[in-house]
């Protein structure tokens, strides 16, 4: 007797999460705040981080959904602000942490320049590792210049 073996649909969408609905989604999302800041040098504190998204200085979003057709989870999340510049606007993306990248790499990135088209930006400037090259590479994006750091004690 052969089985037949049954289709799981994997999915995963990016979410925008309102400023208005932050409290209802901040426990599903907070840890990898966290743990985006810290791998960053905690350019802010999360308290700070969460205040600027309340207050529309930041746009939160989530990548949430299954990969196994059974449980749910969020798979990570980014940040942006727009920024307005002496000559235009720029969309920024200021923290992205995430796994399993490949269930949500391609919707996010269309998120991000949906955004920024939406924001009447020129640019979208994305602070990210290394890894992301080839991915963004396939999609138009360039890297213009390498962001070197020294921590100062």
């Amino acid at each position: 007797m052969r089985l037949d073996k049954k289709q799981i649909k994997k999915e995963v969408g990016v979410l925008h999460i309102d400023a208005t609905k932050l409290d209802e989604y901040w426990s599903l999302v907070e840890f990898m705040l966290r743990e985006g800041l810290k791998h960053d040098g905690e350019p802010m504190g999360i308290e700070d981080l969460k205040e600027g998204i309340k207050e529309g200085a930041f746009q939160l979003f989530t990548m949430f959904g299954s990969d196994d057709g059974i449980r749910y989870k969020v798979f990570g999340v980014f940040v942006t602000r727009i920024m307005i510049l002496p000559n235009y606007k720029q969309c920024e993306v200021i923290l992205l942490k995430g796994e399993k990248r490949e269930l949500w790499q391609d919707e996010a990135a269309d998120t991000i320049e949906d955004l920024a088209i939406s924001e009447g930006c020129k640019k979208i400037a994305v602070h990210a590792r290394p890894g992301w090259q080839q991915f963004l590479k396939g999609k138009q994006w360039q890297v213009k210049r390498y962001l070197y750091t020294k921590e100062l004690k």
